[in-house]
């Protein structure tokens, strides 16, 4: 799957209502992490790496240095990596789960 298309499945398992297209650079839009955060009252964070792991870590779904680029050579600006969207995906599907 493309980051798009797992951003879309995210949205979708999470019955968000809403498509959260890529920025440029593949960066996901923080309104879905703080949408996320939103539905399933999970702890809150600042920055999408920090939302998505704190999100992850609510759902005991691995958050590692794969998952986000703020841990690469050039900073990376914390952009959640398709790996980490894969997670994040775990743990959407964690949270409706025990939502339903």
């Amino acid at each position: 799957m493309t980051k798009q298309e797992l951003v879309d499945q995210i949205s979708e398992t999470a019955q968000l209502g809403k498509r959260y297209k890529l920025a440029r650079g593949s960066s996901v839009p923080s309104d879905l992490f703080i949408d996320l955060q939103n539905k399933f009252r999970t702890p809150r964070a600042q920055g999408m790496e920090n939302r998505a792991a704190a999100f992850c870590d609510f759902y005991n779904v691995e958050w590692d240095d794969n998952c986000d680029s703020s841990s690469s050579s050039s900073g990376g600006g914390g952009t959640v990596t398709k790996f980490g969207l894969e997670q994040l995906l775990k743990a959407v599907v964690f949270a409706t789960a025990i939502e339903n």
